[in-house]
């Protein structure tokens, strides 16, 4: 009889195993289901930081190209407005009886070639920034500069003599309005922009 009370001792002690072992198959697939879970989340974070970042970022660049394009934008009025300056203290040198050749140069070197040389600088700047319905009104702007540029410069070789200055004013007046036209024209354009 001692003997059947072991197996049933036995008995007892093999129905908390298997327990146990089911218990642990279910902590398992617990634990897998868990570190699952866990892993999608994890994916899933950080796909949306990924997309968060793409978002940031390009929203960054576009910002940065609207200040680069506003500073051009700036720089363009600013060099258009100095050259139709230095344009037309060149034609008033120019005309001018009483200056001497040196002053007429001086006027060329000092004022005009600088400030022709920073328009065609500021335009070069705008074109590389500016949408393709911008770079057609540059094209007009640097026309119309060209024009400025060929009435104020005629008179610098030739001096005074012979000129009917109530027409060549008229003539250069109109050639400037043409070009601040033009500009306007492209800063409405751009004012317009999404910047």
């Amino acid at each position: 009889m001692t003997q059947k009370k072991d197996r049933a001792g036995d008995g007892t002690s093999e129905r908390p195993r298997q327990r146990s072992a089911a218990t642990a198959a279910t902590a398992t697939t617990a634990a897998l289901a868990g570190a699952l879970i866990g892993a999608l989340a994890g994916l899933t974070g950080s796909a949306l930081a990924y997309f968060e970042a793409k978002d940031t970022r390009r929203e960054e660049a576009h910002a940065r190209r609207s200040d680069i394009r506003r500073a051009a934008y700036v720089e363009l009025a600013a060099a258009v407005n100095k050259y139709v300056q230095q344009a037309t203290q060149l034609l008033s040198v120019s005309l001018d009886p009483t200056k001497t050749p040196q002053e007429r140069r001086r006027q060329v070197e000092g004022g005009y070639a600088p400030a022709n040389t920073d328009l065609s600088r500021a335009l070069t700047t705008a074109r590389l920034v500016a949408p393709s319905e911008g770079r057609r009104d540059l094209a007009a702007i640097d026309t119309r500069s060209a024009r400025v540029g060929e009435l104020a410069t005629d008179w610098y070789a030739k001096g005074p003599e012979g000129v009917d200055l109530a027409k060549v004013d008229a003539e250069f007046a109109e050639a400037v309005k043409a070009q601040l036209a033009a500009l306007q024209s492209f800063m409405d354009r751009a004012a317009d922009e999404s910047l």
